[in-house]
């Protein structure tokens, strides 16, 4: 996606939040959202504002905070059918480590349900590359 394009997208999403908060769910967005080919506002069933990106090899993701919490919630889904990984990314930080990951795979569902991984600091940075899309 164009990256100014991107950034007014995110902007106008994160507008309504606090500029501390705001400004870290902007960078959330542009980082994690760049190389998806669309990212458009939307609405929840609830109404609340979100973010939905797509791209064309069937890759979604999909982001709604407030800027309130402790944390913003990233999922991701696709190319794999019924697969979503949600990345809880830390607000309170200016980096935005990821505090953990819930993958659900309708494989391991019904045996494991959700599955949840909080990794230690040195581990974050190689398990983030491995879930990245290639």
């Amino acid at each position: 996606m164009d990256p100014e394009r991107l950034d007014a997208v995110a902007r106008t999403y994160t507008a309504p939040m606090t500029s501390i908060r705001g400004r870290r769910v902007h960078r959330l967005v542009t980082r994690r959202m760049a190389d998806y080919d669309h990212v458009l506002p939307a609405v929840t069933a609830d109404g609340t504002p979100a973010l939905l990106a797509l791209s064309a090899d069937g890759r979604a993701a999909f982001c709604h905070s407030d800027g309130r919490g402790a944390s913003a919630d990233l999922v991701t889904c696709g190319p794999t059918l019924g697969v979503t990984v949600t990345s809880a990314h830390d607000l309170t930080k200016d980096s935005l480590p990821v505090l953990s990951w819930t993958v659900r795979h309708p494989g391991l569902l019904d045996v494991a349900g959700p599955l949840t991984i909080t990794p230690s600091e040195a581990d974050r940075e190689e398990i983030e590359a491995a879930l990245r899309p290639r």
